[in-house]
C-alpha cells in the first residue's frame, strides 16, 4: 500500500523504499513456499488483492489512500509492544534491530514533516515510540539475564 501511495503521490523515496521492502518480503515468502512452509496461494493472492484494492483506493482518492496506509501501518508494532510489556526475559529479541528501527522510524517521521506529508509522519510516531520502548526493554533484559560465560574444560 505504501508503494502504491508513493507512486501516486508521487513521492519517489516512499515508493522506492517500500518497493524494495516488497521485493525483500517477496523473497522471504518465496523461500517459505519453496520449503513448503506456506502455500503459494497465500502470498500471491495477498499481493494481488493489495495491488487491486490499493490501486482502486489511490485512483479514487489519494487522501483516502493516505488514511488507509496510516490505519494499516501505525498499529503494526502494537502487538509486539504488548508482548514485550508482558515479558520479562526478552531472549531472542534483537536490541540492535529495534534500536535501528526506532532510528529509521524517527527519520521517516522527520522526512514526512519536511515534505509536509503527515501520512508519512503519523505512523512513524507510533513506530518510533514502540521500537524505542522495545529497544530499551531488550537492552535491560539482556543485561539482567546475561548468559553465563562458559569456562573451557581442562
Amino acid at each position: 500500500m505504501w508503494t502504491i501511495y508513493g507512486l501516486n503521490k508521487p513521492e519517489g523515496q516512499v515508493a522506492l523504499s517500500n518497493g524494495l521492502l516488497v521485493v525483500a518480503l517477496s523473497s522471504i515468502l518465496y523461500v517459505c513456499v519453496k520449503h513448503k512452509k506456506i502455500s503459494w496461494l497465500i502470498p500471491v493472492s495477498t499481493l494481488i488483492a493489495v495491488f487491486v484494492v490499493g490501486s482502486l483506493i489511490a485512483n479514487f482518492s489519494i487522501t483516502l489512500m493516505g488514511w488507509c496506509t496510516v490505519a494499516i501501518g501505525a498499529p503494526a508494532i502494537i502487538p509486539q509492544v504488548v508482548r514485550v510489556y508482558r515479558t520479562e526475559h526478552l531472549y531472542g529479541v534483537s536490541a540492535a534491530m529495534y534500536g535501528l528501527l526506532s532510528f529509521c522510524c524517527l527519520t521517516w517521521l522527520i522526512y514526512g514533516a519536511m515534505i509536509d506529508d503527515w501520512f508519512v509522519s503519523l505512523p512513524n510516531i507510533i513506530g518510533t515510540l514502540g521500537a524505542f520502548y522495545i529497544w530499551v526493554r531488550a537492552v535491560k533484559s539482556h543485561k539482567k539475564f546475561q548468559a553465563p560465560i562458559e569456562t573451557p574444560a581442562n
